[in-house]
């Protein structure tokens, strides 16, 4: 597998600064964190960030293997986002997009982006994310139905191990347990499918994907006879999985879905928040399939992480409709940042870095050489599944090779993590011990082949001397 290098040395914040942070971070609450815990190891503070790379307060650096979370695409450093943001800053820092307000930007991007989709797709409403886009996809498929005298089609349904945002709607779409169990309940009209997760079937495995009642959406028309057609409104679907277990699932999955959902008279919403703009190798993973979505949900990847940014975008029968109501009422939903004028122009700098420099057509390559780096992993007996498409990189741990996973005590995704990190690299560990793997696209191939080097290495050191309890093997 190779032997790791050390975190490289670089500039450092100064001791009395970075305690002077440390004291500081007793005031930020940090998303999905332990705050005790958080409390006795201190931030991992990052100082500054170059191509691929991201330097931390104490001067090692780090290959980024998470692009931030899944959104810096076009790496760290971009001078020309910086100068697309200081001008439109200088020009115009706000502008509405209420009672028909707009700017120049805004205006630019929703016609650069429909030239972008699927065709069909020909409106656009902006968020500042994608939580907020995804809440925006559920009312928006309530008010069509209703303006189609249909006011009872309410009901959303999403995968049991997706993950469409933590605001009270995104949240009741999510289908990790995890994001649900402290907060009281959920909001209701919303109701889970099962994952095309072919490792883990929950119909069993091994999983035929030809004839898996899951793969091929006969468990979702069964669901949507159960609720019953008159009552759902949509399907959300992420093209690739990304924190339920980077999963795709297999091919023609997409296209039965939209099959299922044009027999029923449902929509369907494709969140690409995290696959949107090339992460894939296409600038929508939908593409792939040549399925057209009747809204498409996208954030991060438009303006790599630089500015928060977010929306959705209509098929045209969605915004014909909008513009046929009688009476012409107004659309009473939106944001005070919707159409932002410094975020939409830095995204239109970043779509244009993403065409002058072929990043996006350069995916597939580096691709096939992150599946390699990854693939070399399935040696260690610990491996018990590797999977991917595009840029993005599950690696799955378990305790014995039947797939047992390892019990949630022992947090061994977590200890990989940190073993990484301490190496030169940054994943993430999501639930069920998977370690996930999203880079940005300006990766050299060298730093893809460390990454397998430092993840094995990673894997190897930091696994536990004692054996598990057995909690059950794969399957259901």
């Amino acid at each position: 597998m190779g032997t790791a290098r050390s975190m490289r040395a670089a500039a450092a914040i100064a001791p009395s600064a970075m305690e002077a942070l440390r004291a500081a971070d007793a005031h930020l609450v940090h998303p999905a964190t332990g705050h005790a815990r958080q409390a006795r190891e201190g931030p991992m503070v990052v100082a500054a960030g170059s191509g691929a790379t991201i330097t931390l307060a104490d001067g090692r650096t780090a290959i980024d293997g998470m692009a931030g979370l899944w959104c810096v695409v076009a790496g760290y450093g971009r001078g020309e986002l910086a100068d697309a943001a200081a001008a439109q800053i200088r020009t115009l820092a706000y502008a509405s997009t209420f009672a028909g307000g707009a700017s120049p930007p805004a205006l630019e991007l929703a016609e650069r982006l429909v030239g972008l989709a699927p065709r069909g797709l020909t409106g656009v409403m902006f968020t500042t994310g994608g939580s907020e886009a995804n809440d925006t996809a559920f009312k928006l498929a309530r008010y069509y139905w209703r303006l189609r005298g249909r006011p009872s089609k309410t009901i959303v349904l999403s995968h049991d191990r997706g993950y469409h945002g933590v605001t009270i709607g995104s949240t009741a779409a999510t289908g990790l347990a995890a994001y649900h169990t402290d907060f009281g309940p959920l909001a209701p009209d919303f109701e889970r499918i099962p994952t095309p997760y072919c490792y883990r079937c929950s119909a069993g495995v091994p999983c035929d994907p030809a004839s898996c009642e899951v793969d091929t959406a006969r468990a979702l028309a069964s669901t949507i006879e159960r609720s019953g057609p008159d009552r759902v409104a949509a399907v959300i679907v992420e093209p690739v999985l990304g924190a339920g277990g980077v999963i795709p699932p297999p091919a023609g999955y997409l296209r039965a879905l939209r099959d299922v959902c044009d027999r029923y008279e449902v929509l369907l919403i494709a969140d690409e928040v995290i696959t949107a703009f090339g992460r894939t190798g296409r600038h929508f993973a939908v593409d792939h399939e040549g399925v057209v979505p009747d809204m498409i949900t996208f954030a991060k990847g438009i303006t790599s992480g630089y500015v928060p940014l977010g929306g959705v975008m209509l098929h045209a029968r969605m915004w014909d409709a909008l513009h046929e109501v009688p009476g012409d009422p107004p659309l009473m939903h939106g944001y005070t940042f919707s159409g932002h004028p410094v975020a939409c122009a830095v995204a239109l700098a970043n779509l244009r870095i993403l065409e002058s420099e072929g990043l996006v057509e350069g995916v597939p390559a580096k691709a096939r050489r992150l599946a390699a780096s990854l693939a070399r992993l399935r040696d260690l007996p610990e491996v018990g599944d590797v999977r991917g498409f595009g840029l993005l990189g599950g690696v799955e741990l378990v305790a014995a090779p039947d797939g047992t996973p390892w019990p949630a005590s022992v947090r061994r995704a977590a200890s990989v993590v940190t073993a990484a990190r301490e190496r030169g690299l940054l994943v993430r560990a999501l639930q069920g011990d998977i370690l996930a793997i999203a880079p940005p696209f300006v990766i050299t191939d060298e730093q893809i082949d460390t990454v397998g080097d430092l993840l094995a290495e990673a894997i190897v050191v930091s696994r536990p001397t004692a054996a598990p309890a057995v909690v059950g093997a794969r399957g259901r």
